[in-house]
C-alpha cells in the first residue's frame, strides 16, 4: 500500500509520496471544507429567497404606478406570486437551520458540544425576538395547514399636497391572528403575542437579520478549523508544485494498492474559493429591519 500526490490525468505526471497519516488528514480536511461550503451555500439560498420576496413586492408596487389591478384574477396572481416567495423563504430557512448542527459538528469533529452551542445560539434569537418566534410558528403552519399571507394592502398616497408632492405606492402583506386562531394548531404562546395583523415583510426582515447573526456566530465558531483544513491542502499544492510546474487541475491524494487506486481525495480549491466569495458577499446583516428601498426622485 502506498500514498501519493498525483494529478489524475492520462498524461505521464510525477508522483509525490506522502505518509498514510497525511492522506488521512487531507481526506479529513476536504470533508471539513465540504461542510463549510454546504453551510455557506444553504445560507445563500436563504438570502436569495429573501431578496426574491423583496423584489416581488417592489415589482407589484411598480406595476401599480402604471396599471390598475381591478379583477379578482389579477389580485389572485399577485397573492399567489407573493405566497410563493414567502413559502420559499420559510422552506429555505428550515433547510438551513435543520442541517446546520450536523454540518458544524462535521467541521469540528473533535468538539462534542459544538452542535449544542449552535442550538443555544438559535434559542437566544428565538427567546429575544417575537418575529423569530412568529416566523418559526408560521413556517410550521405553512408546512402542515395553510398559506402565510392573509391580507394584501396596495396603496397609493401623496407625500404632500403642495407642488412638491409625489404619489407614493406601496404593498403590505400580513398574517391575521383570527385566521391562525381558527386553525386550532398554531402555537398558542405565539398567538398570545400577536397583534391582529402582523406585517410579514417587517417580520421577515427581522427574522433574516437573526439568521444572519446566527450565521456569523457559526462562521466564527468554525473559522480556525476550516482555515487549518485549507492550509493543509494548500501545503499539498505547494509540495506538488515543486516537482510539477503546470496547472494543478486534477491533483489528488491517492491510496494505491496492487497497481490500482483504492481511494482518491480531490485536492482542488476552486470550489472553496466560491465559499470565500460567498462569505464576502453575504456579510452579517445589521439593522435590516430599519432598511427599505425607494425609487423617489429628488425635487
Amino acid at each position: 500500500m502506498s500514498y501519493v500526490l498525483r494529478k489524475t490525468v492520462l498524461d505521464a505526471v510525477p508522483e509525490v509520496e506522502i505518509e498514510p497519516t497525511e492522506f488521512v488528514n487531507l481526506k479529513a480536511a476536504r470533508e471539513v471544507l465540504a461542510d463549510a461550503f454546504a453551510i455557506e451555500e444553504k445560507y445563500e439560498i436563504v438570502v436569495a429567497n429573501f431578496l426574491a420576496l423583496e423584489r416581488q413586492l417592489i415589482e407589484v408596487a411598480v406595476t401599480n404606478t402604471v396599471r390598475d389591478t381591478n379583477s379578482y384574477g389579477e389580485f389572485f396572481e399577485i397573492r399567489s406570486a407573493l405566497n410563493i416567495r414567502l413559502v420559499n423563504l420559510l422552506t429555505a430557512t428550515k433547510l438551513y437551520l435543520d442541517q446546520l448542527p450536523q454540518h458544524i459538528a462535521d467541521c469540528i469533529p473533535n468538539r462534542a458540544d459544538v452542535a449544542n452551542s449552535v442550538k443555544r445560539r438559535c434559542a437566544e434569537e428565538y427567546d429575544g425576538k417575537f418575529e423569530y418566534r412568529f416566523m418559526e410558528a408560521l413556517r410550521n403552519h405553512v408546512q402542515h395547514r395553510g398559506i402565510p399571507i392573509h391580507s394584501i394592502q396596495q396603496s397609493g398616497h401623496w407625500t404632500s399636497f403642495d407642488e412638491f408632492g409625489l404619489m407614493e405606492f406601496s404593498v403590505r402583506i400580513g398574517s391575521q391572528k383570527e385566521v391562525l386562531e381558527s386553525d386550532g394548531k398554531f402555537k398558542k404562546t405565539v398567538l398570545a403575542e400577536m397583534a391582529p395583523d402582523v406585517d410579514l415583510l417587517a417580520a421577515s426582515r427581522t427574522y433574516v437579520e437573526s439568521l444572519s447573526a446566527i450565521h456569523q456566530f457559526v462562521r466564527d465558531l468554525i473559522s480556525d478549523s476550516i482555515t487549518a483544513a485549507r492550509a493543509l491542502i494548500e501545503l499539498a499544492h505547494k509540495r506538488y508544485s515543486e516537482v510539477y510546474d503546470g496547472n494543478l487541475i486534477g491533483l489528488s491524494a491517492l491510496e494505491v494498492g496492487e497497481d490500482r487506486v483504492l481511494s482518491s481525495v480531490p485536492l482542488l480549491l476552486d470550489w472553496d474559493d466560491v465559499r470565500l466569495q460567498l462569505q464576502k458577499r453575504n456579510r452579517q446583516l445589521v439593522n435590516l429591519g430599519k432598511r427599505y428601498v425607494t425609487s423617489r426622485v429628488s425635487n
